[in-house]
This record gives structure tokens, C-alpha cells and sequence, in this order.
């Protein structure tokens, strides 16, 4: 599992735009905030200002050592953690932490679907959603279903991000202090970046 602090290495593309050619090349990180989309989904202008980018269940806020800045990073992007990329439109309930409803099919990472993906949410914004909050997640639909099934007060209120360890490289050694700029405010998937990735 990854934490703030960790330090890690991913071999992440040098674009994540859906259906890039791209190259990859090995990034040393320092993570500073993980977020699950599954409970911190992204929201209709999260995704409308970058419908094309890969995106997947762990967002990582990190330190890139090598270019010495801040950057997002989509772990399931990287060689190590290469997920499908498809997305699903759910309603949830305000500042709620799982899906009360799956509203939408699956769309597949390709230019072609996630224009439409842009056009199907903004067809559910114009509707009345009886007080709940249109998202876009990540098709984990193992996860999602168990979310979706839970009975409302089996729900937790909040969760703590997890991440399957599976084979990663990690630096361990703690005589090798990273200084990285200190950072102006709490950063989101919508912050700017300087010299993003994708």
C-alpha cells in the first residue's frame, strides 16, 4: 500500500492522453497525498476540462525528484499498475464516499468514448438528480457493486485510501532526505501544475 512519505519508482508514459503513442521513462517519486477516485470521485468539471486524459483509481500527488516539481500521477497509467482506463457515471450523495447508483455503461479509454462520455454528462447536468451529485469514476465494478450494495449505514463516512502492493520499486533509505518546495496550498486533480505530464 502507498502512503504520504513513500518513496517510490514508476515507469509512468511521458503523455497520458487516451490512445497516445507514447514513451515511458522510470520516475523516482515522493508521494504526498493519495486520491481514491472511488471515494473522492472526480466531478463533471474535473472531467470536462480534460475528458482525454487516462485517468484510473489512484491519483498520486508526488515529488518528482528528477524533475524537482510537484506532478500528478494516475498510478494505473504506469507499467507496474497498467489498468483498462474505463470510466462510469455514478450519483453520489453529497459529501458522500461511495456510489448510491451506476448510471451509465462502461466507457472504454479511446477518443470516440470519452467524447461521448463528455456528452452524456453534460445531458445528466440539465437533469433533476433528486439531491445527488453527478461523478465520474473509474470502472472497478467489482468495487463499485460492493459499494453500491452496502446498506446506507454500513457505509463508512470516510475512508482511507488503499492501494494493493504488488511490485514496485521502492527506495527504503531514509539517509536520503528529499527537499522539495513547500507547497502554497492543498493541491487537487483540477490544480494547476507546473509542467504537468499529461
Amino acid at each position: 500500500m502507498f502512503e504520504p512519505n513513500d518513496e517510490v519508482e514508476l515507469t509512468y508514459p511521458e503523455s497520458t492522453l487516451v490512445e497516445a503513442n507514447t514513451t515511458f521513462r522510470r520516475r523516482r517519486l515522493q508521494i504526498r497525498e493519495i486520491r481514491d477516485l472511488i471515494t473522492d470521485p472526480i466531478t463533471p468539471e474535473e472531467y470536462l476540462r480534460r475528458p482525454l486524459t487516462q485517468r484510473s483509481r489512484y491519483l498520486l500527488t508526488a515529488y518528482d525528484k528528477d524533475s524537482k516539481s510537484w506532478r500528478q500521477f494516475y498510478v494505473g497509467s504506469s507499467k507496474e499498475f497498467l489498468t483498462d482506463g474505463r470510466l462510469r457515471i455514478a450519483l453520489y450523495e453529497k459529501g458522500g464516499t461511495s456510489p448510491q447508483k451506476i448510471v451509465s455503461r462502461s466507457f472504454e479509454a479511446t477518443r470516440r468514448d470519452r467524447i461521448a462520455l463528455a456528452r452524456a454528462v453534460k445531458e445528466m447536468q440539465e437533469k433533476d438528480l433528486a439531491g445527488l451529485e453527478l461523478r465520474i469514476v473509474p470502472d472497478e465494478s467489482r468495487v463499485l457493486k460492493q459499494q453500491a450494495d452496502k446498506p446506507k449505514s454500513a457505509q463508512p463516512k470516510a475512508a482511507k485510501p488503499k492501494l494493493v502492493k504488488e511490485a514496485f520499486a521502492r527506495k527504503d533509505s531514509a539517509a536520503c532526505a528529499v527537499k522539495a518546495p513547500a507547497m502554497s496550498r492543498r493541491m487537487t486533480a483540477s490544480s494547476p501544475l507546473v509542467a504537468p505530464p499529461f
